[in-house]
């Protein structure tokens, strides 16, 4: 994980007195996701001047800037950024590369990524479009997330760009006939802050289409230009300047009858009260159940296996976003078995204090107890006498009752959840942290939280974002062998997230919804636009609120390897919604959960993190907000 920062200032516009503290700003959020090292670097082009502010006239004199920030999770020492050849390219690396180019595990791979680049351009030498397309069909290459920075000095090209499932943040400040003059022509950031806060930022998600490109040539327009994926399947998939998706579309099969098998035979009862009962296993899904396993776990391992250790032994080196359910459990099991045994895994449960929540369970906890009393013909004012005793003994039990404000929902799954993995792996130490939060404390950091987004600002988006910067932050207690709370500090560096499976597999109830009204047809063409959709969802905004705390979050459902098996397989193999909840969805992770050994978590339902966590409506107030309504500022102050 790294924060990258690059920016582009024509010489003939003057900055303003704005430009170096914002730049500094950056600089200082950009080196919180990376605090092992920074550095920075500026290279100056100068051709002939001309008199317009125009932005296509950028090629007179133009300096670039070029700031990194590095977080080491890659070979045995830290390697600093930007990587700067002697040629004069340079490269700005925010990734990790798993797979598609050869990384030991002793190498950098930005170091390796950048040799890469300088054979190429040793090759291609003067060939502009070969040295492109070399460059790109390079990219394409590369499994596993990123974002970068590119300049190529011999054809003064700057290159920059997510991976197509947009699994990095990459943002951009472009400059426009009308504010060309502020200083700030153009800017790339990992992380930024809202436009609430700077005039001069107005800043937007480089989407994950392609990678862009921008000359600085003398000769050249000064447009942005963009090198789209495509799929494999598409007549442009050859075409000069594009680049192949690693992954086809969702199959498009609708099962035949013969293939399905049957839900409801010989009176099987599919509910919470008999969660033994399996769905029949046909041949079909046992090939998907055994290749899932391997290609999940493969992915796992990857994201897992080389991570250097920094702290001491005992230390976990990987920590995941737990809330107890199905995902997260299959991600820690398969964690289990490709890292070393006296290893300990962190566990990250977060639960907030929300008092609505808190206020009504109060008020059912009151109802319960006069309807006791009454039950019992006890009378309020029997149970009083003259000095206020019975408020006096119901002072007592509140305060001798334990702290109940961060039993959540997730915090009871998440404990159900523990109980099977120490079963199924009693010697690994996991390390269940509770992190609780104050709803003091959630106010408090919740005008930073909101920077942290920007530039969404919605709602639901911060709901989700508090739940996630406060676990990945990892302060809180673990119990110790007397069953006691203790303080902890999670002092892992990589997280793990189950983001991506209720995507691919069907565990939203938009998928039911489609079922229900337009059979397997709806329901593959809601997988589709999930998939289609998901670099513009969540995947930037829980990237800069997890690495704020120099933390990177890895996901292993979104491999593209992971992602190109589960396109390939027949709709009912990953998700088969004739079943009820808790059986259907996510119906192949199920199976798998129940292969892993986990019994009674593989009929987890999906509950959203910020209700699972509550965070959503955290007060009366809250109750008219709507998810994709905009977060009103004023009560971020």
């Amino acid at each position: 994980m790294c924060g990258i920062l690059f920016s582009i200032q024509d010489r003939n516009v003057e900055p303003t007195e704005n430009f170096a503290p914002t730049w500094s700003t950056l600089q200082e959020l950009n080196s919180r996701r990376g605090p092992s090292a920074q550095n920075s670097h500026n290279v100056a082009l100068n051709h002939p001047s001309t008199d317009s502010l125009d932005p296509s006239s950028w090629s007179n004199n133009v300096d670039m800037t070029f700031y990194g920030a590095v977080l080491h999770l890659r070979g045995d020492n830290v390697t600093r950024q930007p990587h700067v050849s002697s040629a004069g390219n340079v490269l700005l690396w925010n990734g990790e590369i798993f797979d598609g180019i050869a990384v030991d595990h002793h190498e950098n791979d930005g170091r390796v990524l950048m040799d890469q680049l300088e054979a190429i351009s040793t090759r291609c030498h003067g060939a502009h479009d070969d040295h492109r397309q070399e460059f790109l069909s390079l990219m394409a290459k590369i499994e596993g997330p990123y974002a970068f920075v590119y300049f190529h000095a011999h054809s003064q090209s700057v290159y920059f760009g997510r991976d197509c499932l947009g699994r990095r943040s990459l943002l951009w400040h472009k400059s426009d006939q009308e504010n060309s003059t502020i200083g700030l022509p153009f800017i790339l950031t990992s992380t930024g802050y809202s436009a609430f806060r700077s005039e001069l930022l107005q800043l937007g998600e480089v989407p994950a289409d392609g990678i862009y490109s921008l000359s600085l040539a003398s000769t050249s327009p000064k447009a942005i230009a963009r090198h789209p994926w495509v799929p494999a399947s598409s007549s442009r998939a050859k075409e000069h300047g594009t680049m192949t998706l690693p992954f086809g579309r969702v199959n498009s099969t609708i099962p035949k009858d013969s293939e399905l098998s049957a839900p409801f035979a010989d009176g099987l009862k599919f509910d919470l009260a008999h969660p033994d009962v399996v769905p029949a296993i046909t041949e079909d899904m046992k090939d998907a159940i055994t290749g899932m396993i391997k290609v999940l776990g493969d992915s796992v391992r990857r994201r897992v296996q080389d991570i250097p250790r920094t702290g001491l032994v005992h230390d976990a080196r990987v920590g995941i976003l737990f809330s107890g359910g199905l995902d997260c459990l299959c991600l820690a099991a398969m964690a289990d078995k490709f890292l070393p045994e006296g290893e300990a895994i962190d566990l990250l449960n977060v639960g907030f204090e929300n008092p609505r929540s808190v206020k009504a369970k109060a008020a059912e906890e009151a109802l319960a107890l006069r309807r006791l009393k009454k039950k019992q013909g006890v009378t309020e004012s029997s149970l009083s006498d003259s000095t206020g005793g019975d408020k006096v003994n119901d002072e007592k039990l509140r305060s001798a009752k334990p702290d109940t404000r961060f039993n959540v929902p997730d915090r009871t799954t998440g404990y159900e959840s523990l109980a099977e993995l120490r079963k199924i792996s009693p010697r690994r130490h996991w390390n269940f942290v509770e992190v609780n939060v104050p709803y003091e404390e959630a106010t408090a950091q919740r005008s930073e939280i909101l920077e942290r987004i920007a530039p969404l600002e919605t709602v639901m988006d911060l709901s989700i974002a508090m739940a996630f910067w406060f676990a990945s932050r990892g302060i809180g207690f673990i119990k110790n062998e007397q069953g006691e709370l203790t303080p902890y500090t999670s002092q892992a560096k990589v997280l793990l997230s189950g983001l991506g499976a209720d995507e691919q597999l069907g565990g939203y109830s938009r998928h039911k919804d489609q079922f229900t009204a337009a059979g397997w047809e709806g329901l593959i063409h809601e997988l589709q636009l999930d998939l289609d959709r998901i670099s513009t969802r969540n995947l930037g905004r829980d990237d800069r609120i997890i690495s704020d705390h120099g933390k990177e979050a890895r996901y292993p459902f979104l491999s593209t390897n992971v992602v190109q098996f589960l396109s390939e397989l027949r709709v009912d193999l990953k998700v088969d919604l004739r079943y009820p909840r808790g059986v259907g969805e996510k119906i192949l992770l199920r199976h798998v959960a129940r292969e892993l050994g986990f019994d009674r978590a593989s009929s987890h339902w999906k509950r959203a993190v910020q209700f699972g966590a509550r965070t959503a409506k955290m007060t009366d107030s809250g109750r008219s907000e709507i998810g994709q309504q905009v977060v009103d500022r004023t009560a971020a102050k």
